[in-house]
């Protein structure tokens, strides 16, 4: 276990920490929102879930136990997520029965959302966002083309191509791949490293 997000989590599960909880807010809120879009929530909703969200992590936060036979931390707060979705809409149920059925539709979609879909959804998210983290951190360390470069070939543009668009040498283009493919490889291990 990485001893700089242990201590962030530890830190955040003392409710008295308020420099804690604003940095663990700032680094998973993002992901908490991406997971509850993932669940066929729309925009005004996950803003009001998220917060939710939020509230149950900080007051469940303090009992979250790490271990060989617990679970993941992204797999527990994605389950925190799913939970707390589904509280949202049967209170929104029992609030304003006019809606009911769309609620209804609602909850029987996230009812069919299981727990291993859960982890998957909740292992595939935490992936792109720390590689979506990482290319923004290395975005500061390349000046030039070479950023375009990147992006262009993971698009599945060929290299040949990439050189005529840009108007670079081919060996150019292989150069400046290599290097931001670099960065992001060691940024992303870095990320995990911290948070993983």
């Amino acid at each position: 276990m990485n001893q700089t997000r242990l201590t962030l989590i530890q830190r955040a599960q003392d409710q008295s920490d308020e420099a804690a909880w604003s940095e663990f807010v700032e680094i998973y809120k993002n992901y908490i929102y991406v997971i509850i879009r993932k669940m066929g929530i729309n925009d005004k909703d996950c803003e009001d879930i998220l917060q939710q969200v939020l509230l149950k992590l900080w007051k469940t936060l303090p009992d979250f136990e790490y271990g060989k036979n617990k679970s993941k931390f992204r797999t527990w707060l994605g389950t925190i997520t799913h939970s707390s979705t589904m509280d949202f809409f049967r209170r929104q149920a029992s609030q304003d029965r006019r809606i009911e059925g769309a609620t209804n539709a609602q909850m029987t979609h996230l009812n069919t959302i299981n727990k291993p879909e859960i982890e998957e959804m909740a292992e595939r998210e935490w992936r792109l966002y720390i590689t979506n983290l990482a290319m923004n951190n290395i975005e500061q360390f390349f000046s030039g083309k070479a950023i375009d470069v990147f992006k262009m070939s993971i698009k599945g543009q060929s290299n040949q191509q990439i050189s005529e668009d840009l108007g670079v040498k081919l060996e150019t283009v292989y150069i400046l791949k290599n290097r931001v493919k670099k960065r992001l490889t060691e940024e992303i291990k870095q990320l995990k490293a911290q948070y993983e």
